[in-house]
């Protein structure tokens, strides 16, 4: 796992081209003018899915990883908590959707709690297996834009 910020001014040439060009892409295109879809950014190699969702009641989403694909998840509004820890150290819930590139896994304790403010990335590797948490409080509707870009392994 990585985290940053694209909005500053960083060197990331110790990243992998397809890595390098997908946060350049983040940082070079204004997604607030973007409807919410799906955008190919490189053929299959790369492409961007934007998200936006209120809510209004708490997320504890699943764990899960990817074989084929690292997630940047980019926070445009809003805040993001995900859970993260080593893949190897948690129980596969049912089989890997080979279709949908994803495994599902058992709850456990997480290994790091992270928050994403507007403008912060967490690029998430093959190993390491992630959620979404949200937890907003009685009667707050809380307001979350993302870009989710998927780059190929």
């Amino acid at each position: 796992m990585i985290t940053g910020s694209v909005l500053q001014e960083n060197d990331y040439g110790y990243l992998t081209d397809r890595l390098n060009q997908a946060v350049r892409y983040l940082e070079e295109h204004d997604l607030s003018a973007l409807e919410d879809g799906t955008y190919v950014i490189d053929g299959e190699d790369i492409y961007m899915m934007l998200q936006s969702f209120r809510v209004e009641a708490p997320i504890d989403a699943v764990y899960e990883t990817h074989r084929k694909y690292i997630d940047i998840q980019y926070v445009l509004e809003g805040e993001l908590e995900l859970l993260i820890g080593n893949r190897s150290r948690f129980i596969p819930a049912g089989k890997y959707n080979t279709e949908q590139d994803v495994q599902f896994y058992e709850p456990r304790e997480n290994d790091a709690h992270v928050i994403l403010q507007e403008g912060e990335m967490a690029i998430l590797f093959p190993e390491d297996a992630h959620k979404m948490i949200c937890f907003p409080k009685t009667g707050e509707t809380v307001r979350i834009r993302k870009a989710v870009v998927k780059v190929r392994v």
